[in-house]
């Protein structure tokens, strides 16, 4: 099935289930009936036949090319991912991120503000998100048993995927922001919000906007304050996008514009008790950060996978985060336990040999194995 089409019907499961009410742009909240996913929109506009000449000439973020032979199919696949080629250059790349929140005014009044605590918190969600394990460099991380060190988790990760290769090495992809956050007053152009009823007042409800309109907007922020060596970090609280059903958490993806190709990525940092699984603060950047540099232009094919996660069907690309879907793991820091979500490791998806952390084929060992073939 096409990209599009999958996200499209995996989103469109629950919209007709919630109910308009009878006040103007408010829906009632049903937890059973929306479901969170999450999306990548196809590259568009980029020339891939000049990327790599774009990343050694500071026009796009730095990523390494190589290929893989997958004993599942015996083929080979073809796959660019961000940082330094683990087989040959175990060095420390640094990326430069734009924090971007967005505060967001529906067409109801309602205001979701980022600079304000959320749900049941007393610090806001700003603070917690940019000090949160994503970018904070201090954080203890283990993965299968094995101690990372201080890190980011994405970091982490990215080491812990390839740890036969990374181990006692210099190797890391980390993140430095590039600029003070910018809080953005932007007035969403459509779109609805509910009372989840885990808090009262309209400053804590689930905001809902087309992903069409969504990406827009962004996209008009990301070309006025980013450049395209750097990845923008566009969140929002507790705003998720639509496109025939709720709920899209996040997605990522690249286009081409002037100077080069951008890469990036959206997420909501949502209240916990909105969604079932563990959904909650930073689970859906941990998918998308994870995303966005495993597969940067959305170009990666693998051998087929699916039943698993968010995934009913078979789909064939690497996008780390979609087999795990809800699957958060704990991380305490500064008195508040965060949610991150587990990701699945590339030798999982290729059915090559493990190469990461404890021979496993995921973050904190949910996959043990990695997947047959998918029918």
């Amino acid at each position: 099935m096409k990209k599009l089409a999958f996200a499209i019907a995996l989103a469109a499961v629950c919209i007709s289930a919630v109910a308009q009410s009878a006040s103007a742009g408010q829906v009632r909240y049903d937890r059973a009936h929306m479901t969170p996913v999450f999306w990548w929109h196809p590259a568009r506009d980029v020339d891939f036949a000049t990327l790599q000449y774009q990343a050694e000439s500071g026009k796009t973020v730095p990523f390494f090319s190589n290929h893989v032979k997958s004993p599942l199919d015996g083929n080979t696949y073809n796959f660019s991912i961000v940082g330094t080629d683990p087989t040959k250059n175990k060095v420390t790349t640094t990326l430069k991120y734009v924090p971007i929140l967005l505060r967001v005014t529906f067409p109801d009044g309602t205001v979701l503000d980022p600079t304000k605590p959320g749900c049941n918190d007393t610090v806001s969600v700003e603070h917690r998100f940019l000090n949160s394990p994503l970018f904070d460099p201090d954080t203890t991380i283990t993965s299968n048993g094995v101690n990372m060190g201080k890190s980011q988790i994405e970091d982490a990760f990215m080491r812990a995927e390839f740890y036969t290769l990374t181990k006692g090495t210099s190797y890391h992809v980390l993140l430095s922001q590039a600029h003070a956050p910018r809080v953005i007053d932007v007035l969403a152009p459509s779109g609805s919000t509910t009372q989840p009823g885990a808090c009262t007042g309209s400053g804590h409800n689930l905001g809902m906007i087309d992903i069409n309109a969504w990406d827009s907007l962004i996209v008009a922020q990301i070309n006025k304050y980013v450049r395209t060596t750097e990845i923008p970090v566009v969140a929002a609280y507790n705003v998720v996008e639509t496109s025939g059903g709720c709920c899209i958490i996040g997605y990522h993806s690249a286009y081409g514009r002037s100077g080069g190709t951008q890469v990036y990525s959206t997420g909501a940092y949502t209240d916990a008790g909105i969604f079932s699984g563990g959904i909650a603060d930073i689970h859906a950047w941990t998918h998308e950060l994870g995303e966005l540099i495993n597969d940067p232009f959305i170009d990666n094919a693998t051998p087929a996978w699916g039943h698993v996660g968010q995934v009913s069907g078979c789909q064939s690309n690497l996008e780390v985060g979609d087999p795990l879907t809800g699957t958060p793991f704990l991380v305490k820091q500064d008195g508040f336990t965060y949610h991150p979500q587990e990701l699945a490791f590339f030798s999982w998806f290729f059915r090559t040999r493990a190469l990461g952390t404890g021979g496993e084929f995921s973050f904190e060992g949910t996959f043990e194995t990695s997947q047959g073939k998918c029918t």
